[in-house]
């Protein structure tokens, strides 16, 4: 088995430290990290109920938001597996209004502005939605990427509502020029979302999952990605529930 000694380890940092920082940040993603992730999806989606993890709370306008799984991340061969939580109630406002908002993807460049820079309807089938998302991710770093979803929403009964949301490509930009898919930085391979709809006495509560695959932390850039990759997902989740509060509201 090899060992490396301090000194070759502090050689070896020094030299990805010396390297171009797209060389350093440069990733693909590998066929085990995605099967990793489907394998994730599955379980998670099998145990998908209906039922929402607040039956009473939270206090209408106060989000929670905690992490699925211990610290939010799992490792994975090549990878990480990020999922997070987040709920809220929204006093006086509507299921009927909640599934407006979610459904008009012309306005989520301004709805969710500053995580979303463009967006548009791709094509409809009933309840299933194809979109286009221009996401931006911003931690030290800036990342855009062009993301595809297929949005399903499911009605579960007395006016309650599912929707699944499932990546089908995500491709970041460096740019004006587009990277083919699962190459570039590797911040984000796949994200999937899971929310539920359902009427309250004092409004409507919103509770979204989120589960998404980005890459391993690389060796001797921890101080410089491992802040994106970790938090980047918590605060995202954060920013989506406060945004469609306020277009709510």
């Amino acid at each position: 088995m090899l060992k490396f000694s301090s000194v070759s380890r502090s050689s070896l940092v020094a030299l990805v430290a010396s390297l171009p920082l797209a060389a350093q940040f440069s990733a693909r993603l590998s066929p085990k990290a995605d099967q990793a992730f489907e394998d994730y999806r599955k379980v998670v989606e099998t145990h998908i109920d209906g039922r929402p993890r607040f039956s009473a709370g939270p206090k209408p306008g106060h989000i929670e938001v905690f992490a699925a799984r211990t610290q939010g991340a799992l490792g994975v061969p090549d990878g990480l597996i990020h999922d997070w939580v987040a709920a809220t109630v929204v006093r006086d406002a509507t299921v009927e209004k909640a599934l407006a908002v979610l459904q008009n993807y012309a306005a989520y460049k301004n709805i969710y502005q500053g995580d979303v820079s463009d967006s548009k309807l791709l094509g409809r089938d009933g309840d299933l939605f194809h979109i286009y998302l221009r996401m931006v991710k911003k931690k030290v770093l800036t990342v855009m990427l062009n993301g595809e979803f297929d949005v399903q929403y499911r009605p579960l009964g007395d006016n309650r509502w599912s929707v699944i949301s499932r990546s089908t490509r995500i491709a970041e930009v460096n740019g004006d020029r587009e990277l083919p898919t699962d190459s570039g930085h590797g911040f984000l391979w796949r994200l999937n979302s899971y929310w539920l709809i359902e009427p309250r006495p004092e409004g409507v509560y919103l509770e979204c999952r989120t589960i998404s695959l980005s890459r391993e932390v690389p060796f001797g850039l921890t101080l410089a990605v491992k802040p994106f990759l970790t938090s980047v997902p918590r605060e995202s989740l954060q920013n989506t529930l406060e945004a469609t509060m306020r277009a709510l509201r």
